[in-house]
């Protein structure tokens, strides 16, 4: 298991993403442009939280670890 994938909060983003993926089917027609923005920001939450851990200053992982937030905010 790598580090990143003992955190907490990636475990929490890795079950939200399954969730994502199991919800878009169930959403009415006409929301494809809907389903695709939130498959993304859920996809992109594990994995900047899994580059910020690859990071090796401060400055950098703190950027991926705000771009992991703001894209949670969006699903």
């Amino acid at each position: 298991m790598l580090d990143y994938e003992r955190l907490d909060v990636y475990q929490r983003a890795i079950e939200h993403l399954a969730f994502v993926f199991r919800s878009i089917p169930s959403l009415p027609r006409g929301y494809s442009g809907l389903a695709d923005q939130w498959r993304r920001a859920a996809m992109s939450v594990p994995l900047n939280i899994a580059e910020a851990v690859g990071k090796t200053s401060e400055a950098d992982r703190n950027n991926r670890y705000a771009i992991a937030r703001g894209e949670a905010m969006e699903c």
